[in-house]
């Protein structure tokens, strides 16, 4: 069974938009979020001049997806100021330290390269990193140790505010039977469609190896066109199959974009017995 988790904020310039330190409950796990105008206000942070794991964030890019940094370094505050000068992209960064002062440079290279591999995992971000991270090899109850803390971090990141760690379908979603937790298809005669769409808490998300139609016809919504264009741009969509998972925040958005046509989601998507989500949602609320 699930525990409760306790996250404490401190916002340090009494701002939400100003520096955060964000900490569990328990736990050692410290992580402090900085906007990158207030970099140079963190010059008297001890705990930013120690080994350190750190995530710095951009707006998004040309494909839609937002930006990501994975790194490492042994004094977080001079590596922030001069990412300051050497890279354009971010806007905040979010610098994770153990508040026992436990980490060494094998620890938080270890944790980069984990780091880095759950982001490639879960791609939901553009990663801006030029090279894959070399991981290091440290003791199996050190490993143990880092794993922990990456667990902490990865709740510290969504509470504040980034999903770069949460994988669109849970482990539970892919792990059992699919069937039983309301996957919806559309699907045609001609084979010119045949994709598979699962409801999760943040949407709809249309899973990898659905084909969809990929050609325009008068009735493709205008947005339609301009979306498919940048799936096929950043590699989504590839000769009219989606290579990784998509998220939509609506079914109809999923279902005009899969048949090119402007569409009622709720009628398009059914289970393969043919019920449609429509359907289900209405038995859901009469519950």
């Amino acid at each position: 069974m699930a525990r409760g988790k306790s996250l404490k904020i401190f916002m340090m310039d009494g701002d939400a938009a100003g520096r955060w330190i964000c900490t569990l409950a328990g736990r050692t796990t410290k992580a402090y979020r900085i906007p990158r105008s207030l970099c140079k206000k963190c010059g008297d942070i001890d705990e930013l001049k120690r080994p350190a794991v750190y995530l710095l964030f951009g707006d998004e890019d040309d494909s839609g997806r937002p930006i990501v940094y994975v790194g490492e370094t042994e004094d977080a505050y001079t590596r922030l100021r001069d990412h300051e000068d050497k890279k354009d992209y971010w806007s905040e960064a979010i610098v994770f330290v153990s508040q026992d002062d436990h980490f060494n440079k094998a620890h938080v290279k270890y944790l980069e390269g984990r780091l880095y591999e759950i982001v490639t995992q879960v791609d939901r971000y553009t990663i801006r990193n030029t090279q894959k991270p070399a991981s290091a090899a440290i003791a199996m109850d050190e490993q143990a140790e880092m794993e922990d803390f990456i667990d902490n971090v990865t709740v510290l990141t969504f509470g504040m505010g980034h999903k770069v760690f949460e994988p669109l379908l849970k482990k539970d979603i892919i792990s059992n039977d699919l069937s039983d937790k309301q996957v919806f298809y559309i699907r045609n005669k001609a084979n010119t469609v045949d994709a598979k769409m699962v409801r999760t808490i943040e949407g709809y998300v249309v899973l990898k190896g659905s084909k969809i139609r990929t050609s325009n016809t008068k009735s493709t919504p205008s947005w339609v066109k301009k979306k498919r264009a940048q799936l096929i741009a950043d590699g989504t969509i590839k000769d009219g199959i989606f290579t990784r998972n998509e998220l939509f925040s609506s079914p109809s958005g999923a279902s005009d974009l899969v048949t090119g046509n402007s569409t009622s989601g709720n009628k398009m998507w059914k289970t393969e017995t043919g019920v449609t989500l429509g359907e289900i949602i209405e038995k859901e609320k009469q519950n």
